[in-house]
């Protein structure tokens, strides 16, 4: 038996005595030592994908927990038993992180980088595969490219630009009061105040606008955006209707959504972490039974990376 943190009436209590998942064809059991909370949480919780949930198959008992990092308990032939591993989940219809144990398809989980403790590791895998597959899949982003990260000191934002810069864009960063020095160290290039300066009224142009904030609309945007600039916005269905006229209409906005395994980027962030190209941060950790805290904390403003529960021992 194992604990996980159960969603019950648009509340979230941690529960013992759930039973442990048995692999399938292609999954590994992976003992979760730490996971990660993000706003999605937040929307899962009040109830906000429980049709998707239903309708595709992720209607399961514990509902939030998005990526993680482990150990393997039982292997298979990519992985043996006791490798560190770190990975994601499908966000509709995945089992979720927020447990002790959780059986996952092998593509959706990497070797750690030897360089990171289990806390730092599970701050980075759906952020920095999240920021890749926009900007190199959808952006196409290469060296020069101007790159706008809306939403740029959170647990997306310290990813986006550090890919972006690997690539060679010119970055601009956006985010809150006292930011400016911590997003300079990561590579941007600009830093913007959003309580200073409106990013609706730049005169610049931008080949890529990433919004991490789901705050701006295309309409609200368009402006700013070069003849072939392109939009994306990481949490669509929240303006799913303003999304898909965008799509039809005018091609510059792009769906993001990382729901398939993706071991092969992964590991390719995971070489980045490893050479010193890529750096991963924690917001701050809570223990399990801190739960409460560490979504208070999740709430707040002014966070620096992801915040982290710590649910198992790493022996």
């Amino acid at each position: 038996m194992m604990k996980g943190l159960v969603v019950e009436n648009s509340k979230i209590t941690l529960k013992d005595g759930l039973d442990v998942p048995s692999p399938k064809n292609n999954e590994v059991l992976v003992k979760v030592v730490c996971a990660s909370i993000n706003p999605t949480d937040l929307d899962i919780v009040k109830g906000q994908y429980d049709l998707f949930f239903k309708l595709f198959g992720g209607d399961h008992l514990v509902k939030t927990g998005l990526e993680f990092s482990g150990v393997i308990e039982a292997e298979n032939t990519r992985f043996k038993k006791g490798d560190k591993v770190f990975g994601y989940v499908d966000l509709i219809r995945g089992l979720k992180t927020h447990q002790e144990y959780l059986a996952i398809d092998e593509d959706y989980i990497a070797l750690m980088p030897s360089n990171l403790n289990f806390e730092q590791a599970a701050a980075l895998p759906l952020g920095a595969l999240t920021t890749l597959v926009a900007l190199q899949d959808l952006g196409q982003v290469n060296k020069g490219t101007e790159v706008l990260i809306n939403g740029a000191s959170g647990g997306l934002g310290v990813y986006a630009i550090q890919v972006a810069k690997i690539f060679g864009a010119r970055v601009t960063a956006v985010a809150g009061p006292n930011q400016e020095e911590f997003l300079m160290n990561l590579g941007s290039d600009q830093v913007i105040n959003y309580q200073k300066s409106n990013i609706k009224d730049l005169s610049e142009k931008f080949d890529i606008l990433l919004d991490l904030t789901t705050n701006l609309k295309f309409k609200e945007i368009k402006n700013i955006l070069a003849k072939n600039g392109k939009f994306i916005p990481t949490d669509p269905l929240k303006n799913m209707m303003d999304l898909l006229s965008n799509i039809f209409g005018n091609k510059k906005t792009r769906l993001l959504y990382v729901g398939q395994g993706n071991y092969e980027k992964l590991t390719q962030i995971a070489h980045w972490v490893e050479e010193g190209k890529l750096n991963t941060y924690g917001d701050s950790c809570f223990a399990f039974s801190d739960y409460e805290k560490a979504f208070q904390r999740l709430r707040e403003k002014g966070k620096r990376g992801r915040v982290i529960i710590k649910i198992g021992k790493d022996k």
